[in-house]
């Protein structure tokens, strides 16, 4: 994790041996399993290396600032993603994850407005919640839940972090996002959520 001014913020290559050879020779290390990509001032780790990118995208609509998005690149499964997207209140904003609510009033938010937005279609329900904080203080959601889309389940695994300017007062909320088909998701459970677990 990078620090940054105004604020704090915030596997393994395989050694492969001969052994038919007639002398103890190590082949070339095997692709790494996982990468890591640095934000302006995050960490995305524990990636699995099937994912491509860092693509960019600019500002969505709403105003939030992608600042990373990795697609599944594996075929058909583009639309399977992790993005980090950042929303700044330059006044009068949270202060702390606390002031948006509870991990699970959070959670129950997001599966009410999945809900409301796709007139119940979406069968929006939670899976789990989880709240850490790191070294630095940093403190962290993680919401984890499960939907409908286009006839099939779907799982988005989010992460949260806020950071405060304390110079002007501005904050800003960062969102990790993960979303992936949910049986892709829990074939792959440990590492998608140690995607979430390793963001700093």
């Amino acid at each position: 994790r990078r620090e940054m001014a105004f604020a704090l913020v915030g596997f393994q290559q395989l050694l492969n041996i001969d052994a038919d050879a007639s002398f103890a020779t190590a082949s070339a290390p095997a692709p790494a399993s996982t990468f890591s990509v640095e934000t302006t001032a995050w960490t995305i780790a524990d990636v699995p290396a099937y994912y491509e990118g860092p693509i960019d995208l600019g500002t969505s609509a709403s105003g939030e600032k992608y600042e990373c998005l990795l697609r599944d690149g594996r075929f058909g499964m583009a639309g399977q993603t992790i993005a980090l997207a950042a929303q700044t209140a330059t006044s009068g904003g949270p202060r702390a994850l606390k002031d948006i609510g509870d991990v699970d009033a959070i959670a129950e938010r997001l599966v009410q407005g999945e809900n409301a937005k796709s007139r119940g279609n979406a069968a929006a329900v939670v899976r789990g919640t989880s709240t850490r904080v790191d070294a630095s203080g940093v403190e962290y959601y993680g919401v984890e839940y499960e939907k409908t889309v286009l006839g099939a389940r779907r799982v988005v695994a989010l992460t949260l972090a806020l950071t405060l300017d304390a110079t002007t007062g501005a904050s800003t909320l960062y969102t990790l996002t993960i979303e992936q088909r949910a049986k892709d998701f829990d074939d792959d459970i440990e590492a998608m959520r140690g995607v979430g677990r390793a963001f700093r």
